[in-house]
């Protein structure tokens, strides 16, 4: 069985995937790992980590369960199942995923969900489902496409081959690779970093890329006038401003953090 362990960590949301047994992506974990983005939306987190305990990230699906199901009972699973995708894309706030050991199938989807994926060196990556007959079910192929393009977004879903960290960062799909002793602090460093930054900015930020995604640059464009001239009457942006006019250009952009960003 799997479940999902929620924690606070200042304004920083933590969510563990935690397996007992194999690491499968099926019903349990799906459900809880919908009611806990809901949580972190609820409780005002203004940065999302998603990780695991154990010796892998997320290993597929449970397959078992695939034996004899119907197309109907599949398409109500994997409808549920992608609303619980949506639902971390549609946070306000940055998401990481901290990937370990392997991400596979519907791991490796529900990491593309995040804005970020921090590997650890050594990781195995792979969209396997066509080693079953089966599809990305979870939008995995057009979600690697988005990060590093169609034809390679094609190779990795039909060979449903394993790629380690190093090539899918190559790729523009991992962000960072992180070595094993660095790995868990970095991951949690990173999150908390952007959970400390402007995130009525980050947010404008995220809605900008998601409708130039979906209908192209030029309404990205006009949702950048509509969104974005608000974000000078914010208090962060007023403080930084100040910061950089006190300190001036050179030491302000020197220090990765002279702002106490409140996220207003």
């Amino acid at each position: 069985m799997s479940s999902v362990n929620y924690e606070l960590v200042g304004d920083l949301a933590v969510l563990t995937l935690s397996h007992e047994g194999a690491p499968v992506i099926g019903n349990d974990l799906m459900d809880q790992l919908g009611t806990q983005v809901r949580r972190a939306r609820a409780d005002g987190s203004r940065a999302l980590l998603l990780r695991a305990d154990g010796r892998v990230f997320a290993a597929g699906a449970d397959v078992a369960g695939f034996k004899g199901m119907s197309e109907a009972e599949a398409r109500t699973m994997f409808t549920d199942y992608m609303s619980v995708v949506h639902e971390i894309e549609r946070l306000g706030v940055p998401t990481v995923a901290a990937v370990h050991g392997m991400c596979l199938g519907g791991g490796l989807e529900l990491a593309l969900a995040c804005d970020l994926i921090v590997a650890q060196k050594g990781t195995m990556f792979g969209q396997v489902e066509a080693r079953l007959g089966g599809a990305t079910f979870l939008g995995g192929t057009q979600r690697l496409a988005e990060r590093c393009g169609t034809a390679r977004a094609l190779e990795i879903s039909y060979s449903a081959s394993l790629y380690t960290a190093d090539a899918f960062a190559s790729w523009g799909i991992v962000s960072r690779v992180v070595d094993e002793d660095n790995f868990e602090a970095k991951a949690m460093s990173l999150a908390a970093s952007l959970a400390g930054g402007p995130t009525a900015a980050h947010r404008v930020t995220k809605q900008v890329l998601r409708t130039a995604r979906a209908e192209g640059v030029r309404d990205a464009d006009a949702l950048v006038l509509q969104l974005g001239p608000a974000l000078l009457e914010t208090a962060d942006m007023q403080a930084a401003v100040d910061t950089m006019m006190t300190m001036g250009s050179r030491d302000f952009m020197a220090d990765p953090s002279p702002v106490d960003f409140r996220g207003e």
